[in-house]
């Protein structure tokens, strides 16, 4: 298939040739760009011509940390994002559970997802076991706060579960307790999950449709490429073939809007040997799927005071957060990962976090050597310049999400103190050294939608007419790049995708207006007109 888009301005990041009108594409590849006059003339009978009337183009956008089938698995569940009260929560709660009664489904579990009590006006305190009995009786019920590191139980998911009985002191969980002694509701961490044990296994068709569908969404918000961490997400310990079968079966039958990095989860060094053995890097279906990096667990989130601390919390001096493997549980894993040709893309909130994984990553390289292992760091919340500079030494990426902004700015300096808080999410430090460092959103802790990530990155607006430590903000130039080429060299891609050059794949979005000549103020305001993925159109909403 022949295409020219011609009469736009078109942001190639390429300082080849930084700013031109024209695209040519012939089977999805990038031929020819320049002037509208020079790509015009290889229009034949067969090229179908784009006007993209003075609009602004660019490579499309890659989000570089997501959880795609989470993120649609979660929007089946009851949704509190919206909620600004504790009340409104158990308001909610309560009348679901009444419409289970109603429809006799008494044993079928209630999960309200996407809380976040830090937004709360009346009481910034997770509801205990006893709150959610009062407001759900005898019908199993669990919420899910929006990091997906904490959740809350009533009694009736923890008789199910069987932990009723663990008591503290004694019990290998991580969870609170009342002062009676009784559980208080709240697990963290890979504890959070147990309930998941109890949800059927997604089948393969299933997987198929959610992928699909939510892909289909993905071009919608103009991204052509997301790096996804889906297995062991719905159902720990028994999804991950599913996944894998979908993804093969969407990528080869050409139901996938988006081209996915996968990043793979497995956190158990027995199954991470075998998955690597059965699934070695770069693993193809399509042109559209490819299995990139190995996801591990550092800790948890700041919010749910989880995240590993070098120090301790400024407003809770007990906390040290929850490390969620042991020093030589990690360096096995990373090790694992590093000789089987895999990065390690680790989440790390807390600089205590960061510390262990560094110290692991530098471990496995000096026991086996590789010229081009991209490890990398997912979050880079709390760090010391320190740890900044021991990743640009080893390079190590940054995948960051500067709409995190939006919530953390109201609540890391009273976590961790003004010093520390002002060197969390140093992106301006990353930028200046020279670091790897790509965006994403976490979705579904926050929309997959670049936009709003690229006005955080450049305003760092605090949501109070003013900036949270503006001199940690990029440049817009650095924020396109963030969501373009860095995206791409995260996925080792950066030959074939990420910047709009002869011989890459024609991945593009069209803008409702040029992100590089606006008032940052009114980024928001930007929308998606046109998303190309392999020379194909995946959204138009012209």
């Amino acid at each position: 298939m022949d295409r020219i888009f011609y009469n736009g301005v078109i942001k190639t990041v390429d300082d080849a040739y930084p700013v031109v009108s024209a695209v040519c594409v012939k089977n999805g590849i990038i031929m020819h760009v320049g002037s509208d006059a020079e790509m015009l003339r290889f229009q034949s009978d067969q090229t179908e011509l784009i006007d993209l009337k003075g609009r602004f183009m660019m490579p499309g956008f890659i989000d570089s940390h997501m959880h795609m089938i989470l993120t649609h698995y979660q929007n089946m569940q009851l949704d509190l994002g919206g909620c600004r009260t504790k009340k409104e929560v158990l308001k909610l709660l309560a009348e679901e559970a009444d419409r289970h009664r109603r429809e006799g489904r008494e044993n079928e579990w209630i999960k309200g997802v996407n809380f976040n009590q830090d937004y709360w006006a009346d009481e910034k305190r997770i509801p205990t076991r006893l709150e959610l009995d009062a407001a759900t009786g005898d019908v199993p019920c669990l919420i899910l706060r929006c990091c997906g590191h904490t959740a809350s139980h009533n009694t009736k998911a923890l008789e199910i579960m069987g932990v009723m009985d663990e008591k503290e002191g004694e019990t290998s969980l991580n969870m609170l307790f009342l002062d009676d002694g009784t559980p208080q509701g709240q697990l963290f961490e890979g504890d959070a999950e147990l309930s998941s044990q109890y949800v059927e296994v997604p089948s393969v068709e299933e997987y198929v449709q959610w992928i699909r569908d939510e892909s289909a969404n993905c071009a919608k918000l103009g991204l052509v490429g997301i790096h996804s961490d889906d297995l062991n997400m719905v159902a720990p310990g028994r999804d991950v073939q599913n996944v894998m079968d979908a993804y093969k079966i969407a990528s080869e039958s050409g139901q996938m809007s988006v081209k996915v990095y996968e990043q793979c989860r497995i956190e158990e060094a027995g199954l991470l040997k075998a998955f690597i053995e059965k699934y070695p890097r770069g693993t193809m279906f399509g042109t559209r799927f490819v299995t990139n990096a190995i996801k591990e667990m550092g800790d948890g989130s700041l919010g749910a005071h989880s995240a590993v601390l070098r120090g301790s919390y400024a407003n809770d001096p007990k906390a040290k957060g929850v490390q969620v493997h042991t020093d030589g549980e990690m360096n096995e894993l990373i090790q694992i990962a590093h000789s089987g040709g895999y990065p390690v893309a680790v989440h790390c909130i807390g600089d205590g976090a960061v510390e262990q994984v560094l110290n692991a990553m530098e471990l496995a390289q000096y026991n086996d050597p590789k010229p081009d292992i991209r490890h990398g760091i997912v979050h880079c919340q709390i760090m010391g310049t320190d740890q900044v500079r021991r990743m640009q030494k080893n390079n190590v990426l940054a995948y960051v999400q500067p709409v995190f902004c939006r919530a953390d700015s109201g609540i890391v300096d009273d976590c961790v103190g003004p010093e520390l808080a002002k060197q969390s999410y140093d992106w301006r430090l990353f930028a200046d050294l020279g670091v790897h460092q790509s965006g994403g959103s976490d979705c579904p802790v926050e929309p997959c939608d670049p936009i709003p990530n690229i006005y955080y990155a450049v305003t760092r607006d605090n949501g109070k007419g003013g900036s949270w430590y503006p001199e940690n903000a990029v440049t817009m130039e650095e924020a396109i790049r963030m969501f373009t080429i860095e995206g791409a060299y995260a996925g080792y891609a950066e030959a074939t995708r990420g910047s709009i050059t002869v011989g890459k794949y024609a991945d593009f979005v069209v803008l409702s207006q040029d992100l590089t000549k606006i008032d940052p103020k009114d980024i928001l305001n930007t929308k998606i007109l046109m998303t190309v993925l392999e020379g194909e159109t995946t959204y138009d909403g012209r």
